[in-house]
């Protein structure tokens, strides 16, 4: 690779997880999990959360969910190079990408399972007739090179466009199979039926930010149909106002609250790109805009 020309943007990765106050009663781990990975000087980055599913059926859906956010950054951060044109072929190479992602996860579940083998308790449960579904947790992922940013998901949870104007949107397209109560999963038969994606032009689309949530963040809400655009109308002024660290050390905070009162396990991910936010920063700012 060449080095990334002083044009292109700088690409800031954030994130954070905060266990449920469920979850927490029950005394179970934490489930869902997040990885990110930048490289500024080639303008690249990944970002990934995963939510294990929780059901006692799915009683190792943490280590599954962690083991889907290793396999995102991995896929992706391979199959850069090949995503870095938003040409005609580029759904094509994405899914080529998915199908990897969830290849390397069932690769990893396996190799998990070989080194923990079921107990007999859990093999009571039908754990060994069916050997990933212990392990069921869903995947969102969002990789940027350039100009070029690719998102895919399986299962529930948001991911969330947000241009330089402010105007958001949900670039990818609808899951007919969530209902509320039930996710698609990686566990499934056939998990690539689940896979959703989009290829999207951040030049040509203004994109100044773009935030990943598992559904403990919004399930949480009570505008279930806009919360979103007003998340990241919300972000997008306070990286600008306050800037992009204060945002890192807010997020902790801005997490706990969902994460209380919805009872469920809450992950974010952001990717902030650095001409989104620049020439808005305000010091001045910082002690007289209202937290959300």
């Amino acid at each position: 690779m060449t080095d990334r020309p002083e044009s292109d943007p700088a690409w800031t990765t954030l994130s954070g997880t905060t266990i449920g106050s469920v979850h927490v009663r029950d005394r179970l781990p934490l489930q869902d999990a997040v990885l990110t990975w930048a490289d500024a000087g080639q303008g690249q980055a990944v970002v990934a959360v995963a939510d294990g599913h929780g059901h006692h059926y799915h009683f190792r859906s943490d280590t599954g969910a962690a083991l889907a956010v290793v396999s995102a950054v991995e896929e992706l951060r391979r199959a850069l190079p090949d995503l870095s044109a938003a040409d005609d072929d580029a759904r094509d190479r994405l899914e080529r990408a998915g199908a990897a992602i969830v290849a390397t996860w069932t690769a990893k579940v396996r190799h998990h399972l070989a080194a923990n083998p079921y107990s007999a308790a859990e093999d009571e449960l039908g754990a060994s007739a069916d050997p990933l579904r212990a392990y069921g947790s869903t995947v969102l992922a969002t990789a940027v090179t350039g100009d070029v940013m690719v998102l895919l998901q399986i299962g529930d949870g948001d991911t969330v466009l947000v241009a330089s104007d402010g105007s958001t949107s949900r670039p990818l397209p609808e899951d007919p199979d969530l209902d509320g109560l039930h996710t698609s999963s990686l566990c499934q038969p056939r998990p690539l039926d689940a896979l959703r994606t989009a290829v999207v032009d951040t030049g040509a689309d203004r994109v100044a930010l773009v935030f990943l949530c598992t559904d403990g963040f919004g399930r949480s809400r009570v505008d279930a149909d806009g919360w979103w655009r007003q998340t990241g109308e919300q972000l997008l002024e306070f990286c600008r106002t306050r800037g992009v660290e204060w945002v890192r050390g807010q997020l902790p905070e801005w997490l706990a609250e969902p994460a209380l009162v919805g009872g469920d396990d809450t992950t974010m991910a952001l990717l902030v790109r650095g001409q989104g936010v620049a020439g808005g920063v305000r010091p001045d700012l910082i002690d007289t805009v209202p937290t959300p």
